[in-house]
């Protein structure tokens, strides 16, 4: 009886440690409780591999290029004080650059904006091992730090490493949340670092007057299902030229991805199909691969009235020479490969909310995306920056309802060999047990 007893004992030790092996591979929630805030499907959704960036300089992880996801403890209550501050280490070779970007997004307010706004706001900036910073050039604000809804992006770009640019075998990025949204709660921060090599600059700007752009000529889309988009910068949904059929609520975020090469255009075309009266706005941006803005006439649009059409297109077709143009739209239709469209239902205040709560209801429009032109001759093979797994790309498993972020399906695989090895683990306990009383 005795035997008996420690034999199933030894059996219930085996599972229960298969289940806390379970636990402990499977992928963590969107929040953990008591943390980050729980978000919406529907709302920008920070993504990336996992990482904890260091508190100071001397602290800071060495990470290669690619999306990070970190989490940001606090804000500022203040204006132009900081709150969590985080610093990654980039080891370069001489004549290289570091392209920074970060961006964080709390979730949508539950009733609509507050009368009184609260800030979210985040900078990332690129400095030596001294402290000094050591940029060509930055931007930050890209989104809506005014009312902390939606993504927020900052971007910053190092001079090259070098006697005469940064000193130093290895840079830091430094990434500062700041703002009074949730602000005593942590939230999800992506860091995306990609290097540029040396000698990959163009010649000349292509052009010295932008193109004015109305937009992408019509095209019906091939289904009248809307589709399902990705939800952040490092998890995009990647899509062909043509047109699609999107549903937003209020707060949602669609973020799809496309490539455009040298010598070629991005054009876009939105148009309301259905829509409540007061439904509000829609931003539009398009993104480089580096998470900087490109012009493409983009910003706020209406959304109140059905059949309402707007669009635009890039200032020029991309080339490595718009860099050093004086025309800021063009300069910012340079980066050739990936490119980012990303679009967000703004929320109204909550004031419009309780007046007419159906303006909540759900916006369809329809999508064009129109890539202009061929490929120029020695037009390069993707982007001719260092990016690695700066995106996870989803498309055909998000088809099947299945959600395709490497490191959710890498999660999954190792939750299931921890489960198989602590079964095998406690079967291996019990059978040895019994061979020792035989």
């Amino acid at each position: 009886m005795l035997d008996h007893l420690r034999e199933r004992g030894t059996l219930g030790v085996a599972v229960a440690a298969s289940l806390l092996l379970v636990l402990a591979g499977a992928p963590r929630a969107v929040a953990d409780p008591g943390a980050e805030p729980a978000v919406p499907e529907e709302a920008y959704t920070a993504a990336g591999a996992e990482i904890a960036g260091g508190a100071s300089i001397a602290q800071a992880p060495t990470i290669t290029p690619g999306a990070y996801r970190d989490s940001f403890a606090a804000g500022a209550a203040e204006y132009g004080t900081s709150g969590t501050v985080k610093y990654y280490r980039v080891d370069l070779a001489e004549g290289e650059r570091v392209h920074a970007a970060a961006t964080i997004a709390a979730p949508p307010y539950a009733d609509g904006l507050p009368a009184e706004s609260e800030p979210l706001d985040l900078r990332v900036s690129v400095v030596t091992a001294d402290g000094t910073e050591c940029e060509d050039s930055e931007e930050s604000d890209i989104g809506e730090p005014q009312t902390g809804v939606g993504a927020v992006t900052s971007v910053a770009v190092s001079s090259a490493v070098g006697p005469d640019g940064c000193a130093g075998e290895a840079l830091y990025v430094a990434v500062a949340r700041s703002g009074s949204r949730l602000m005593d709660t942590p939230l999800p921060v992506e860091v995306q670092v990609a290097v540029q090599p040396t000698g990959i600059g163009g010649s000349a700007p292509v052009l010295e007057e932008p193109v004015e752009d109305a937009g992408a000529s019509p095209v019906a889309p091939e289904s009248s299902d809307p589709l399902s988009p990705g939800r952040s910068f490092a998890d995009p949904l990647v899509v062909e030229p043509g047109s699609v059929v999107l549903e937003l609520l209020p707060g949602e975020t669609a973020v799809l991805s496309l490539s455009v090469a040298e010598g070629q255009r991005l054009r876009w075309r939105t148009e309301v199909t259905a829509a409540p009266a007061n439904a509000g706005d829609l931003s539009l941006q398009v993104h480089d691969a580096t998470r900087d803005l490109v012009t493409v006439g983009g910003g706020r649009s209406s959304l109140s009235s059905v059949g309402a059409v707007s669009g635009g297109g890039m200032a020029a077709p991309v080339d490595r020479g718009n860099r050093g143009s004086d025309d800021l739209a063009i300069a910012s239709a340079w980066l050739p490969g990936q490119h980012t469209v990303m679009l967000s239902r703004v929320q109204r205040s909550a004031e419009s909310v309780a007046e007419d709560p159906e303006g909540d209801d759900p916006v369809r429009l329809i999508l064009t995306l129109e890539v202009e032109g061929d490929p120029a001759e020695g037009a390069a093979e993707g982007s001719v920056l260092e990016l690695g797994d700066a995106t996870m790309q989803h498309g055909p498993l998000s088809a099947l309802g299945i959600d395709a972020s490497w490191s959710r399906l890498a999660a999954f695989a190792g939750a299931g060999a921890l489960t198989m090895l602590g079964v095998l683990s406690g079967l291996a306990g019990v059978l040895v047990l019994r061979h020792r009383r035989r």
